[in-house]
């Protein structure tokens, strides 16, 4: 080097290095950038899963549970009752499964860019997963339009397919609302603030849900309409809460304005195929497993000579499963936050970490089992005063326990899969286990007499499907993980969280490499 001249190149070599440079701790997250010891990863699962848990239980589980009550003492609470199931259905498989889905980009992306020291570029992820899920999804709300008629075409009574077609109109607005909540929670459970989403889910998911639901549904008695108002409501309620919680502990600056945005395009090419990458295996994903589930609990309904009582407790497995599913929701999602910031470290304590969480996940779920089978009996007389809608209830009870306990083996076995880019031969894995293994094991003993002709096992085995799919599921993914090379893994979330400079020190490269007549004529072309 001589002068004020820099070696050709060298600006280069500084980019290069400074992607390869070592994390840096943020004061938001210093917790979740620590390096691995036992004593903090046990601090951590509980610290934050407890918190995620019960914000998950608050949102997603009691809620319906409360709505269903209030709509079954309505004065035509058959009808309504009825209009919400088919339209929970296909607003599930529409609208819910994929937006949900597309929360994979933030959720992977986020937690990398932190393990690797990036929180620079958090705004510009969190923005990227709001608007590029919304544009996505406007075909699918193109379709609400058009519920009613397709749900008629399915042999949907008139008069329920009328309110399904009211419903699905009016939850886009829920829809939208969703996406943004969704992703601002995401980004704020990665900054530290897990117990801001459990004071949200208490307000909205809880008190203002059950307001709502109570006033719309039971005291106005506004149908199908009132039940669409209040979840819209809620989820109004849950972004004003966000932004009031940005305001208080100052994130504006750290959430919304990115000091990249002048180099970090919001829409870059590399950016989306990120998001098509990350999003698109995950909803194949919902539709390989939540998918069948909805239909699991069509099939009950086709079950020959199956009494009115038995759909009852049937409809009550189901509901109780989607609490029990949100309980789990906290555990589920630490370890997969806490394994992708390891990665993105390149910490070599990130399989003992993923190993460790799920050791302890497995624990908590067993125990909350255990306490379900011991008060059985309670819980059968705590969501009914029907005799024989409590007797169908405890034969299948068994079932609910043997579903929870191998869900949360197998998400914990799948969380890795998208992140790792290996969400297709996921999905593939989803597919064959659900599709071509548990799905004809259950149709060939529920729909049909080849096996039994006893009712009570038929709607056992309708209930067992997803537990079978399960079963298979932990047992590749857990295979699968074994033979992982961690290192290699940790290369791939800390390159995608660099991915930014890395096009930088291209572009250094590109223009180094042209011959010095071709980069004069450039700079008077540019400076006329």
């Amino acid at each position: 080097m001589t002068g004020g001249q820099t070696e050709p190149g060298s600006n280069t070599a500084s980019i290069l290095d400074d992607c390869h440079h070592e994390p840096r701790t943020i004061s938001e997250a210093e917790d979740q950038a620590e390096p691995f010891s036992v004593r903090h990863e046990v601090k951590y699962f509980f610290g934050k899963g407890i918190a995620l848990g019960l914000a998950a239980m608050l949102n997603w589980g009691l809620p319906p549970l409360v709505a269903m009550m209030f709509a079954g003492h309505t004065p035509n609470s058959a009808q309504l009752q009825a209009s919400m199931g088919y339209g929970r259905v296909w607003f599930n498989c529409t609208v819910l499964m994929p937006s949900v889905g597309m929360f994979a980009y933030c959720s992977n992306v986020i937690p990398g860019c932190i393990g690797a020291g990036r929180p620079e570029r958090i705004p510009r992820y969190l923005q990227r997963g709001i608007i590029f899920s919304l544009i996505a999804m406007m075909p699918l709300y193109l379709l609400q339009f058009f519920a009613d008629s397709i749900m008629r075409s399915l042999g949907v009574p008139e008069v329920n397919a009328i309110d399904v077609g009211v419903y699905c109109r009016l939850m886009i607005m829920s829809s939208i609302l969703t996406i943004v909540d969704g992703n601002i929670e995401i980004t704020l459970v990665n900054l530290g603030y897990a117990r801001s989403t459990t004071v949200n889910s208490f307000v909205c998911g809880l008190a203002l849900d059950v307001g709502t639901s109570f006033l719309l549904i039971y005291h106005l008695d506004m149908g199908i309409v009132g039940v669409a108002l209040s979840q819209i409501s809620v989820k109004l309620g849950r972004v004003i809460v966000w932004g009031l919680i940005i305001c208080i502990f100052g994130l504006r600056r750290k959430m919304c304005q990115s000091p990249s945005a002048g180099t970090d395009v919001l829409c870059r090419r590399a950016e989306v195929k990120t998001f098509l990458g990350l999003a698109l295996p995950q909803i194949m994903s919902n539709f390989a497993g939540w998918f069948v589930f909805e239909l699991q609990v069509m099939a009950l309904a086709n079950v020959e000579g199956l009494p009115k009582e038995a759909l009852a407790a049937g409809s009550i497995w189901v509901q109780c499963e989607g609490s029990l599913a949100s309980a789990q929701d906290g555990w589920i999602r630490i370890t997969s936050m806490r394994s992708l910031v390891l990665l993105g470290k390149r910490d070599p304590g990130a399989p003992k970490a993923f190993t460790l969480f799920t050791v302890l996940a497995t624990i908590v779920v067993a125990i909350s089992n255990v306490a379900l089978l011991i008060w059985k009996d309670a819980f059968c007389h705590l969501v009914s005063n029907d005799a024989a809608v409590r007797e169908w209830l405890d034969k299948i009870l068994w079932v609910l326990v043997i579903h929870t306990q191998t869900r949360i083996l197998s998400i914990n076995a799948s969380v890795l899969f998208v992140p790792l880019d290996k969400g297709m031969m996921w999905t593939l894995v989803m597919f064959v286990c659900f599709y071509i293994i548990a799905s004809p094991i259950t149709c060939s003993i529920a729909l049909t007499d080849w096996v039994t002709k006893d009712i009570t096992l038929k709607m056992t085995a309708c209930v067992s499907n997803t537990l079978i799919a399960q079963i298979f599921i932990f047992i590749i993914g857990f295979a699968y993980l074994w033979r992982l090379d961690w290192m290699v893994a940790g290369e791939v979330i800390h390159r995608r969280a660099n991915n930014d400079k890395r096009e930088a020190a291209q572009i250094l490269v590109d223009i180094e490499q042209q011959p010095a007549a071709e980069l004069t004529v450039a700079g008077a072309v540019f400076a006329a």
